[in-house]
């Protein structure tokens, strides 16, 4: 664990989900490599749909993997929770969210409490086992709320875990089909109908998780972008923002006064993946 004295944001890596709450002053697009809850938590903020130039207003919106959008926080502080891989967190929270608009679902039933939820861990600065009881209890819908959706194929369990136990190599999709006995176009079908991205776009969006972790640890910018597998720092740099909607720059900016939690399972795994 990392944390500064005062702390206007906090960065939460587990190892299936990631959260983050402070400011977002930034204005570009971004597509994110995973689904994600996202939350005013001082007061409504704005989604513009890159597809179809709608902009929408609201104190919540959970947005599918994929989705190419520009977040306006309208001087608010957010919170942004990168969901699991295998989409089971965004089913269970789908339920709970009052409407859809074109892509984009908005109004979750419960995020007055979200929003409390998310202040109490910036303002108490929660350690990642306290803040992860709070976010199951007060974010998450319950079992009887929102029951989960049938278990995830385990074939592309079996892939996922297979490209997050070393990001550092492309593993061919002919070689990731034959791994569990299908043909390359059934696997690409199958991935992104759980994940909701490409193959290749979640091994990207997997580098960054291991590349935060690792700086986190301690590591430079280029050590962790390096290590997580991508070509180079211009390469890191492209994908972050895409992604993101921000540079690397701006992040390091903010870490002097942002708390970082690493959850000890994915501390052991992003540093296997690169040992």
């Amino acid at each position: 664990m990392i944390h500064a004295i005062t702390a206007p944001s906090i960065l939460y890596l587990w190892k299936s989900r990631t959260l983050y709450i402070g400011e977002y002053p930034e204005f570009s697009p971004l597509t994110q490599g995973a689904a994600s809850l996202l939350v005013g938590v001082d007061g409504p903020i704005s989604i513009t749909q890159c597809s179809s130039g709608e902009t929408i207003s609201g104190n919540s919106f959970l947005i599918p993997a994929g989705i190419t959008f520009v977040l306006d926080s309208n001087g608010h502080r957010i919170a942004n929770c990168y969901l699991d891989p295998y989409n089971e967190d965004f089913f269970r929270l789908k339920q709970a969210m009052k409407e859809q608009v074109g892509e984009i679902y908005v109004g979750n039933k419960k995020e007055i409490m979200q929003a409390a939820a998310f202040e109490k861990m910036l303002c108490h600065t929660l350690d990642q086992k306290e803040a992860s009881s709070l976010l199951e209890h007060a974010v998450f819908p319950s079992i009887f709320e929102a029951p989960k959706r049938p278990a995830t194929d385990p074939r592309i369990v079996e892939i996922i875990d297979f490209i997050q136990d070393d990001p550092t190599i492309n593993h061919t999709n002919k070689a990731m089909a034959k791994r569990i006995s299908v043909s390359e176009v059934t696997l690409q079908r199958l991935f992104k109908a759980t994940t909701g991205i490409p193959i290749r776009r979640f091994r990207l969006w997997h580098r960054l998780f291991v590349t935060a972790t690792l700086l986190a640890c301690g590591r430079s910018i280029t050590e962790a972008a390096l290590e997580a597998g991508f070509s180079d720092a211009s390469h890191f740099n492209h994908v972050f923002k895409d992604m993101l909607g921000m540079s690397p720059s701006s992040i390091i900016r903010r870490t002097k006064n942002m708390a970082i939690f690493v959850d000890e399972g994915a501390l052991k795994h992003s540093l296997s993946d690169v040992g």
